[in-house]
């Protein structure tokens, strides 16, 4: 349940990247929807960083190894 959040975000983050670059290509400078875009994605990127570190530290996700 957990992943499937991050993933959720994660997601929600690629949308909002690829919707500002529609309205910059769309809008030329005309609105404001770019810099929201852009803002709620660096919002949720926050978000997601925050509960990746509160997933490790509470144990519902593991890190790996290697060797």
């Amino acid at each position: 349940m957990f992943r499937l959040i991050a993933l959720a975000i994660f997601a929600f983050v690629v949308v909002a990247l690829f919707s500002s670059l529609w309205f910059m290509m769309r809008d030329r400078g005309s609105t404001h929807r770019m810099a929201n875009t852009l803002m709620l994605r660096v919002v949720l990127s926050a978000v997601l960083l925050l509960l990746l570190v509160f997933g490790i530290l509470s144990g519902h996700l593991q890190m790996h190894t290697f060797g």
